[in-house]
C-alpha cells in the first residue's frame, strides 16, 4: 500500500532512504541562506543584543538550522521536527545544536515551549490549509514569525498542496502579529541555485515589540515582486529595444541608398532605350538588303542541296563501313587487354613459382643433408640391433629372459607371449580372433593373481583418477558396473528423457593420463543433455565389465549389445584403425554415422603401412557416401571434405578447451616437484610446451633455439612417442618432465610465461587444430607457433615464426605482452568462445537425421 504523501511515515522513509540522494540537505542550506540574506539587518542585531532565542520548525536533518548557527549563538537555537528519523540524524550530524522530536500540530497548548522567534523554511506549502498551521505555530512565538515560502508556484511540485500568491497572503495573523517585511527573491538568477522560481521572505511581528524598537519606514519592506530582478528585466528589454531601433535606422538608411541607386539605373535604361531604337532602324535597312541577297542565295542553295544529298548518301555508306571497322577494332582491343592481363598474371605467377622453386631447392638441399645424416644414424643403430639380435648370446638367452620374467611375473609373461604371437599372425586371422582376444584380456584382468592381487595392474599400470576441476572428464568411483539388462532397465528405459543417444565407437580408452578430443566431446554432449555411450575394449587404462557412468550422462561399456541399438548417432574417428566398414555396418547403419576427420592421414601420425591402409579404407568409405556427416577439426580438412561430399554434409568443429578445469583455484595450491621449482627460480623467463613428444615436432629448431637463447628456460611436458624425448637437446636451460596427469597439468603449466607449439613445417602443421592452443588461451598465456600452423595463426593474438631467428623474435614479442591486462583478457575471451560445449553444439546438426 502506498504511503500518504507528507505523512509521518512518508517523511521517515524519505529521510531514511533518499533525502541525501535528492539533495535535501543542500536545499535546506540553500533556502536558509536565501532567507537570512534577505531579512532586515536590524533583526539579526536585535537577536544578538536582546539575547533572543530562535526555533527552526520543520528542521528536517538540521542542515538549515546549522546555517543559523553562523549568525546566532548555538545555545539560542533549537531545531524541531515531527520525524524521529530526521531528528536522530540531525543530532548525529550536528551534536553542538539542540534538536527536539515534537509534533506541534498535535500537542496541547498547555505547557508548551515558546520562543522569541519562530522560523520555518519551505514547510507550509506541504499542507492543504497552511494558514491554520501558521496560526498554530505562531502561538509559540513571543516576538516574531519568519517564513520562507515558494512564491507564485503555479506548476506545483508533487509534494506541494498550496500556492502562495499576492492575493492570499494575509497582512495580519490571528494572534495579532502584523506583516512588517515581505521580500521576493528570484532564485533563478542566483549562483548554484537549487530552486528555479521565486521565494518570498515574510516576517510577522508583535506590534508592541516593533513599537518599542521604534522602527522607521526605511526599516520596513513590503513588496510583491523582486524589484531588483524586475529592474534587470526592464534594463534587458530596454537594451533590446535600443538595438532594434538602431537596426531600424540602419535599414532605413540602406533603403534611401537603394532608392538613389534605382533612380540612376532608370536614367541609364532610358538612354539605352533610345540607342536601341536607333540601332533597330539601321537593322531594318540591313534586313531589307539581306532579303534581296537571300533570294540570290536560295537559288545557289538549291543547287548545293542537290550536291549535298549526293554527298550524304556517299558519307552514310562510308560511316557504315567505319562503324563496322571500329566495332572490329574494339573487339580486338578487348581481346588484346585480356591477353595482356593474362600475360602479366602469368609473368607474376612464373616469377613467384621461380622464387618458390628456388626456396624449395634450398629446403630440399637442407632436408637431403638432414636425411643423409639421419639415415646414417638409423642404419648404424639398425645394424647394431640386427647384430645383437642375430648373435648367439641373444638367441641362447631368450629362454632365460622369458623364464626370468615368468618367475617374477607369470601373468605378465603369459600375456606378453600371447600378445607377441597374436600380432604376428596374418591380418585376416587377427580379425577372426578379435572376439577371443578380448575374452582372453578380460579373463586375465579379472582372474586373481597367486598372491591375491588382481593382475590388472600389469596391464593398465595407470594411477587412479583424482577428483576433477570444472568439467574435467574423469572416472567416477563405483562399486559395481551395471550389466546390460540393468543398463537397459535403469538408463535406456528413460531414453525419452535425453535429447538423443551419441555412441562413440572404439577409438581410445577413457582412462588415459592425457585426455583427448573423444573424452571432451563425449562429456560435452553429456552436459548438453544427451545420453553418451563410450565404447572401450579395456586395452590400456579401462577395466569396465558391463556399463559404468564416468561423468554425468556418459557411460563407458565393453558390451557388444550396443550394436543392436537403433536410431542413434555414431561417431568414428579417422585415427581409429580398429574400425572397418564391415564391422561398422555389421547390423546396418542404425541411425546417423559421423566420420570425425581430425588429422591428415600420414605415416608420421598414423603408424605403419598396415595402419595407413586401414585408415585410408575407412576414409574412402566415409567420403564415398558411407558417412552421413563429416566433422572436420581444421579448415584444411574441412575444404578437403567439402570437395568430396559437399558443404551440406560437412561440420567444422575444431578442438576446444575445458575452461573451468584450467581456471580452477585448486591448481594454485597443487604441490609442484622440486626440479620444476628449482628450474623456475633459476630462469626469470620460461617457455613451456605440454603435449606428445611426437615425430611432428620441429626438434632441430627447438635445439637451435635452446642453444641461441641461454637466457630462456624451456620446459617440455608429455608422453614420449617414438623416441621423441631422445631428440630433445640435453642442455642446462631445457627441462623434460615426462608425462603429467591431466588433473594436475594446469598447476605445472601456470609456471610458464609463454607457451610454445613447435610443429615441424609441412602438411601436418597446416592441417592440425591443436587442442593445446585453446588450453594455453585458458591459462591466459601468450602463444608462439610455427608459421605453417594455419589454424593457430588465424588468431591475430598468436605469435609465429618460420625460422629459428623469427621464432626467437616472436618469443620476445610474446614476453612483452604477457603481463598486459587487455591482452590476457582477450586470451580469456578466446578460450570462452572455443570451449567444448560450443563444439558439441556445432555437431548437434548430426542429430537431425538420427
Amino acid at each position: 500500500m502506498q504511503t500518504e504523501i507528507n505523512s509521518r511515515a512518508y517523511w521517515d522513509t524519505r529521510f531514511d532512504n533518499d533525502w541525501l540522494a535528492c539533495k535535501g540537505d543542500q536545499q535546506s542550506r540553500f533556502f536558509a541562506r536565501v532567507a537570512i540574506q534577505h531579512l532586515p539587518s536590524w533583526l539579526l542585531d536585535q537577536i544578538r543584543q536582546q539575547d533572543l532565542n530562535l526555533v527552526d520548525w520543520g528542521c528536517a536533518q538540521g542542515d538549515g538550522t546549522d546555517v543559523w548557527a553562523s549568525y546566532v549563538a548555538c545555545e539560542k537555537i533549537t531545531g524541531v521536527d515531527f520525524s524521529a528519523s530526521a531528528i536522530q540524524q540531525a543530532s548525529t550530524r550536528y551534536p553542538g545544536l539542540h534538536f527536539v522530536n515534537n509534533n506541534w500540530l498535535e500537542q496541547a497548548e498547555t505547557g508548551q515551549d515558546n520562543f522569541d522567534l519562530v522560523f520555518s523554511s519551505n514547510t507550509l506549502e506541504h499542507f492543504h490549509q497552511p494558514y491554520q498551521v501558521l496560526h498554530t505555530i505562531s502561538q509559540r512565538a513571543r516576538k516574531a514569525v519568519v517564513l520562507a515560502l515558494p512564491y507564485c508556484e503555479l506548476q506545483r511540485d508533487s509534494e506541494h498542496f498550496y500556492s502562495f500568491l499576492p492575493e492570499n497572503i494575509p497582512l495580519q495573523l490571528e494572534n495579532g502579529f502584523s506583516l512588517i517585511w515581505a521580500k521576493v527573491v528570484d532564485c533563478r538568477k542566483l549562483e548554484n541555485s537549487l530552486w528555479q522560481g521565486d521565494q518570498v521572505i515574510l516576517m510577522y511581528a508583535d506590534t508592541a515589540w516593533t513599537k518599542k524598537l521604534g522602527l522607521r519606514l526605511s526599516q520596513v519592506h513590503v513588496a510583491q515582486q523582486d524589484t531588483h530582478s524586475e529592474l534587470s528585466q526592464l534594463q534587458e528589454a530596454l537594451s533590446k529595444n535600443q538595438l532594434l531601433l538602431q537596426q531600424s535606422q540602419q535599414t532605413q538608411e540602406k533603403q534611401i541608398l537603394e532608392n538613389s541607386h534605382q533612380q540612376q539605373m532608370l536614367a541609364q535604361h532610358e538612354q539605352f532605350s533610345q540607342q536601341l531604337q536607333q540601332a533597330l532602324a539601321r537593322l531594318v535597312e540591313k534586313c531589307e538588303k539581306i532579303q534581296q541577297d537571300m533570294e540570290v542565295r536560295n537559288q545557289e542553295i538549291a543547287i548545293l542541296n542537290e550536291n549535298l544529298q549526293s554527298c550524304e548518301h556517299e558519307l552514310q555508306t562510308q560511316m557504315s563501313k567505319e562503324s563496322e571497322a571500329q566495332a572490329e577494332i574494339a573487339t580486338r582491343d578487348a581481346k588484346l587487354q585480356q591477353l595482356n592481363a593474362s600475360y602479366q598474371q602469368l609473368s607474376e605467377n612464373l616469377h613467384q613459382k621461380e622464387q618458390d622453386y628456388a626456396r624449395l631447392l634450398q629446403q630440399l638441399d637442407v632436408r637431403d643433408a638432414q636425411m643423409a645424416r639421419l639415415n646414417l644414424d638409423v642404419h648404424g643403430k639398425e645394424e647394431a640391433i640386427k647384430s645383437l639380435k642375430q648373435s648367439y648370446s641373444w638367441i641362447l638367452t631368450r629362454p632365460l629372459r622369458f623364464t626370468k620374467q615368468f618367475v617374477l611375473s607369470p601373468g605378465r609373461a603369459s600375456y606378453d607371449l600371447a600378445k607377441f604371437i597374436f600380432w604376428r599372425l596374418p591380418a585376416k586371422m587377427r580379425w577372426a580372433l578379435h572376439g577371443p582376444r578380448h575374452d582372453f584380456v578380460r579373463w586375465v584382468r579379472t582372474t586373481p593373481a597367486s598372491n591375491g592381487a588382481a593382475p590388472q595392474a600389469f596391464v593398465a599400470g595407470l594411477p587412479a583418477a583424482t577428483p576433477a576441476a570444472g568439467n574435467a572428464v574423469v572416472t567416477k568411483s563405483t562399486n559395481k558396473d551395471l550389466s546390460w539388462p540393468e543398463f537397459q532397465q535403469q538408463v535406456l528405459s528413460r531414453r525419452s528423457d535425453y535429447k538423443g543417444i551419441f555412441v562413440q565407437e572404439l577409438v581410445i580408452d577413457w582412462n588415459v593420463p592425457l585426455y583427448q578430443r573423444p573424452q571432451h566431446i563425449a562429456a560435452a554432449f553429456g552436459r548438453l543433455g544427451y545420453l553418451v555411450i563410450y565404447r572401450t575394449d579395456n586395452w590400456a587404462g579401462d577395466d569396465v565389465q558391463g556399463c559404468r557412468e564416468v561423468v554425468k550422462n556418459v557411460w563407458i561399456t565393453n558390451r557388444h549389445e550396443v550394436n543392436q541399438l537403433q536410431d542413434v548417432t555414431r561417431s568414428l574417428y579417422s585415427t581409429a584403425y580398429a574400425n572397418t566398414p564391415e564391422l561398422l555396418l555389421e547390423n546396418g547403419k542404425r541411425g546417423t554415422l559421423v566420420y570425425e576427420y581430425i588429422d591428415h592421414i600420414d605415416p608420421q601420425i598414423s603408424g605403419d603401412a598396415e595402419n595407413v591402409r586401414r585408415l585410408l579404407a575407412l576414409k574412402d568409405f566415409a567420403f564415398n557416401g558411407g558417412a552421413d556427416y563429416v566433422v572436420a577439426s581444421a579448415k584444411k580438412l574441412e575444404a578437403e571434405a567439402i570437395a568430396a561430399v559437399g558443404a551440406d554434409k560437412v561440420i567444422l568443429a575444431q578442438n576446444g578447451v575445458d575452461t573451468m578445469h584450467y581456471r580452477h583455484p585448486k591448481h594454485l595450491s597443487t604441490p609442484l616437484p622440486q626440479n620444476l621449482k628449482s628450474f623456475r627460480s633459476k630462469y626469470s623467463k620460461v617457455v613451456g610446451y605440454f603435449g606428445a613428444l611426437a615425430p611432428w615436432l620441429w626438434y632441430e629448431a627447438v635445439a637451435d633455439l635452446v642453444t641461441s637463447r641461454p637466457d630462456l628456460g624451456f620446459v617440455f611436458i608429455g608422453p614420449d612417442y617414438y623416441g621423441g624425448s631422445e631428440k630433445l637437446l640435453r642442455a642446462d636451460n631445457l627441462l623434460y618432465m615426462g608425462t603429467v596427469d591431466y588433473q594436475i597439468l594446469p598447476a605445472y603449466a601456470r609456471q610458464f610465461d609463454v607457451c610454445f607449439i613447435p610443429f615441424a613445417p609441412g602438411e601436418i602443421a597446416r592441417t592440425t587444430s591443436p587442442l593445446k592452443l585453446f588450453e594455453y588461451f585458458a591459462l591466459e598465456k601468450p602463444v608462439v607457433v610455427t608459421r605453417d600452423m594455419e589454424e593457430c595463426v588465424a588468431f591475430e593474438e598468436v605469435f609465429s615464426g618460420n625460422s629459428v631467428e623469427a621464432l626467437s623474435d616472436a618469443l620476445d614479442a610474446a614476453f612483452a605482452v604477457k603481463d598486459d591486462p587487455a591482452f590476457t583478457q582477450r586470451l580469456a575471451q578466446l578460450a570462452d568462445a572455443n570451449d567444448w560445449d560450443c563444439r558439441a553444439r556445432a555437431m548437434e546438426k548430426a542429430f537431425e537425421k538420427a
